[in-house]
Protein backbone atom coordinates (compact mmCIF):
# COMPACT_ATOMS: atom_id res chain seq x y z
CA UNK A 1 0.00 0.00 0.00
CA UNK A 2 1.19 3.51 -0.84
CA UNK A 3 1.49 6.41 1.54
CA UNK A 4 -0.16 10.02 0.32
CA UNK A 5 -0.72 12.97 1.38
CA UNK A 6 -4.11 14.05 0.40
CA UNK A 7 -4.48 18.23 -0.53
CA UNK A 8 -6.82 20.31 -0.57
CA UNK A 9 -6.93 23.17 -3.34
CA UNK A 10 -7.47 26.62 -2.62
CA UNK A 11 -6.47 28.17 0.21
CA UNK A 12 -3.96 25.06 0.59
CA UNK A 13 -1.90 24.84 -2.29
CA UNK A 14 -2.37 28.42 -4.02
CA UNK A 15 -4.71 31.53 -3.24
CA UNK A 16 -8.10 31.78 -2.24
CA UNK A 17 -10.53 33.60 -3.40
CA UNK A 18 -14.19 34.61 -1.30
CA UNK A 19 -15.83 34.09 -4.76
CA UNK A 20 -14.00 31.31 -5.99
CA UNK A 21 -10.91 30.70 -8.06
CA UNK A 22 -12.94 30.40 -11.54
CA UNK A 23 -10.56 30.25 -14.42
CA UNK A 24 -6.54 29.81 -14.87
CA UNK A 25 -6.14 33.68 -14.56
CA UNK A 26 -7.38 33.94 -11.58
CA UNK A 27 -5.01 30.33 -10.14
CA UNK A 28 -1.86 31.47 -8.41
CA UNK A 29 0.50 28.67 -6.36
CA UNK A 30 1.57 30.15 -2.87
CA UNK A 31 5.44 30.76 -3.50
CA UNK A 32 6.63 27.83 -1.11
CA UNK A 33 3.52 25.73 -3.22
CA UNK A 34 6.35 23.60 -5.29
CA UNK A 35 9.11 23.45 -2.84
CA UNK A 36 6.97 21.47 -0.22
CA UNK A 37 5.26 19.79 -3.02
CA UNK A 38 8.68 18.48 -3.98
CA UNK A 39 9.72 17.80 -0.53
CA UNK A 40 6.72 14.98 0.01
CA UNK A 41 7.33 14.02 -3.77
CA UNK A 42 11.17 13.08 -3.14
CA UNK A 43 10.17 11.35 -0.02
CA UNK A 44 7.92 8.85 -1.82
CA UNK A 45 4.52 10.39 -1.05
CA UNK A 46 1.73 9.89 -3.45
CA UNK A 47 -0.31 13.67 -3.80
CA UNK A 48 -3.48 14.01 -4.58
CA UNK A 49 -5.70 16.08 -4.93
CA UNK A 50 -9.25 16.87 -3.42
CA UNK A 51 -11.27 20.22 -3.44
CA UNK A 52 -14.49 21.12 -3.84
CA UNK A 53 -15.60 23.03 -6.33
CA UNK A 54 -19.16 24.40 -6.16
CA UNK A 55 -18.70 27.44 -8.23
CA UNK A 56 -19.71 24.87 -11.10
CA UNK A 57 -22.83 24.00 -9.89
CA UNK A 58 -23.67 27.64 -8.63
CA UNK A 59 -22.85 28.58 -12.62
CA UNK A 60 -20.00 31.15 -11.69
CA UNK A 61 -17.72 28.57 -13.93
CA UNK A 62 -17.33 25.39 -16.01
CA UNK A 63 -16.06 21.78 -14.94
CA UNK A 64 -13.82 22.46 -18.56
CA UNK A 65 -12.49 25.33 -16.96
CA UNK A 66 -12.05 23.89 -13.67
CA UNK A 67 -10.10 21.02 -15.87
CA UNK A 68 -8.13 24.18 -17.32
CA UNK A 69 -6.76 24.70 -13.44
CA UNK A 70 -6.10 21.47 -12.89
CA UNK A 71 -4.13 21.25 -16.05
CA UNK A 72 -2.08 24.09 -15.35
CA UNK A 73 -1.48 22.70 -12.03
CA UNK A 74 -0.08 20.03 -13.34
CA UNK A 75 1.61 21.30 -15.85
CA UNK A 76 3.66 23.77 -13.07
CA UNK A 77 4.27 20.82 -11.22
CA UNK A 78 5.45 18.62 -13.51
CA UNK A 79 8.13 21.49 -14.93
CA UNK A 80 9.31 21.14 -11.16
CA UNK A 81 9.60 17.21 -11.99
CA UNK A 82 6.29 16.55 -9.46
CA UNK A 83 3.94 14.40 -10.84
CA UNK A 84 0.32 14.41 -8.79
CA UNK A 85 -0.99 11.08 -8.34
CA UNK A 86 -4.62 12.30 -8.87
CA UNK A 87 -7.07 15.15 -8.69
CA UNK A 88 -10.58 14.71 -7.60
CA UNK A 89 -13.18 17.36 -7.30
CA UNK A 90 -16.85 17.74 -6.05
CA UNK A 91 -18.80 20.28 -8.31
CA UNK A 92 -21.77 19.86 -6.72
CA UNK A 93 -23.75 22.21 -4.40
CA UNK A 94 -23.56 22.39 -0.95
CA UNK A 95 -27.06 21.06 -0.27
CA UNK A 96 -26.61 18.32 -3.13
CA UNK A 97 -25.62 15.75 -0.19
CA UNK A 98 -23.46 13.75 -2.44
CA UNK A 99 -20.50 11.62 -1.04
CA UNK A 100 -18.00 13.58 -3.15
CA UNK A 101 -18.01 16.96 -1.01
CA UNK A 102 -15.75 17.28 1.80
CA UNK A 103 -16.37 16.71 4.53
CA UNK A 104 -17.76 13.59 3.37
CA UNK A 105 -15.11 11.34 2.43
CA UNK A 106 -16.31 9.87 -1.16
CA UNK A 107 -13.48 11.28 -3.62
CA UNK A 108 -10.68 10.50 -0.44
CA UNK A 109 -12.07 6.62 -0.77
CA UNK A 110 -12.33 6.66 -4.38
CA UNK A 111 -8.28 7.80 -4.59
CA UNK A 112 -7.54 5.22 -1.86
CA UNK A 113 -8.97 1.89 -3.68
CA UNK A 114 -7.93 3.91 -7.41
CA UNK A 115 -4.18 4.12 -5.83
CA UNK A 116 -3.96 1.95 -3.20
CA UNK A 117 -3.32 4.00 -0.44
CA UNK A 118 -2.89 2.98 3.55
CA UNK A 119 -5.80 6.26 4.88
CA UNK A 120 -3.85 5.44 7.99
CA UNK A 121 -0.30 5.89 7.12
CA UNK A 122 -1.24 9.12 4.70
CA UNK A 123 -2.21 12.88 5.87
CA UNK A 124 -4.87 15.25 5.00
CA UNK A 125 -3.19 18.97 4.70
CA UNK A 126 -5.99 21.58 4.27
CA UNK A 127 -7.31 25.20 5.28
CA UNK A 128 -10.74 24.81 6.71
CA UNK A 129 -12.76 22.54 9.42
CA UNK A 130 -14.28 20.51 6.15
CA UNK A 131 -10.48 19.32 5.21
CA UNK A 132 -9.70 18.55 8.85
CA UNK A 133 -13.24 16.44 9.53
CA UNK A 134 -12.72 14.64 5.92
CA UNK A 135 -9.10 13.41 6.74
CA UNK A 136 -10.04 12.53 10.23
CA UNK A 137 -13.47 10.29 9.06
CA UNK A 138 -11.33 8.58 6.72
CA UNK A 139 -8.35 7.83 9.12
CA UNK A 140 -5.75 10.34 8.18
CA UNK A 141 -3.55 12.03 10.22
CA UNK A 142 -4.82 16.10 9.77
CA UNK A 143 -2.81 19.38 9.04
CA UNK A 144 -4.52 22.44 9.23
CA UNK A 145 -2.52 25.48 7.48
CA UNK A 146 -3.49 28.93 8.05
CA UNK A 147 -3.10 30.35 4.62
CA UNK A 148 -6.68 30.41 3.44
CA UNK A 149 -9.21 33.04 3.37
CA UNK A 150 -11.22 32.09 6.23
CA UNK A 151 -8.32 32.84 8.68
CA UNK A 152 -11.04 34.78 11.18
CA UNK A 153 -12.43 30.97 11.90
CA UNK A 154 -9.00 29.92 12.95
CA UNK A 155 -9.69 31.71 15.85
CA UNK A 156 -11.89 29.60 17.03
CA UNK A 157 -10.27 26.34 16.46
CA UNK A 158 -10.18 25.09 19.98
CA UNK A 159 -14.20 25.32 19.90
CA UNK A 160 -14.18 23.15 16.53
CA UNK A 161 -15.98 19.95 17.15
CA UNK A 162 -13.23 17.72 15.01
CA UNK A 163 -9.79 19.19 16.01
CA UNK A 164 -6.78 18.87 13.52
CA UNK A 165 -4.07 16.78 14.44
CA UNK A 166 -1.21 19.74 14.30
CA UNK A 167 -1.76 23.52 13.14
CA UNK A 168 0.29 25.54 10.96
CA UNK A 169 1.48 28.64 9.09
CA UNK A 170 1.75 27.16 5.21
CA UNK A 171 2.55 24.36 3.42
CA UNK A 172 5.92 24.03 3.61
CA UNK A 173 5.74 23.55 7.31
CA UNK A 174 3.69 21.03 6.57
CA UNK A 175 5.69 19.21 4.40
CA UNK A 176 8.24 19.73 6.64
CA UNK A 177 5.86 18.06 10.20
CA UNK A 178 5.02 15.36 7.52
CA UNK A 179 9.25 14.69 7.11
CA UNK A 180 9.78 14.82 10.82
CA UNK A 181 7.22 12.69 11.64
CA UNK A 182 8.14 10.12 9.20
CA UNK A 183 11.44 10.26 10.49
CA UNK A 184 10.57 9.61 14.30
CA UNK A 185 8.16 7.15 13.14
CA UNK A 186 10.99 4.72 11.09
Amino acid sequence: MNRAVFLDRDGTLNYDSRDYIKNTVEFQLFPNTVAALKKLYSAGFKLIVITNQACVAKGLTTVAAVEEIHQLLRKKLSEAGIELAGIYYCPHDPEAGCDCRKPRIGNILLAARELEISLSDSYFVGDSHRDVEAGRAAGCRTILVTTGVRQASYANIAEWQVQPDYVVPDLLTAAEMILSLERKMN
